[in-house]
């Protein structure tokens, strides 16, 4: 069965937006993420947090990047 690369295309657009938009008040200070292990002290995790949704977006851009040539060459 075909995939519908357009389909996916919107999709992996989709999670791209929504990670940039999880991002955005991260990397502006308006939102911190902690944990805590146990009845143990919080420890801020939002440069943790950063670091993934950035490794995760380039994920999805290269995934896309890929749909976006195999459109193009009629796949």
């Amino acid at each position: 069965m075909p995939v519908d690369l357009q389909a996916y295309a919107k999709d992996v657009e989709e999670h791209a937006r929504q990670i940039r938009d999880d991002l955005e008040p991260l990397e502006a200070g308006r939102m911190t993420i902690g944990e805590r292990e146990g009845n143990g002290p919080w420890r801020d995790v939002t440069q943790d947090m950063i670091n993934h949704h950035k490794s995760s977006l380039r994920t999805y851009e290269l995934i896309l990047a890929d749909i976006k040539a195999r459109i193009a060459r009629g796949e």
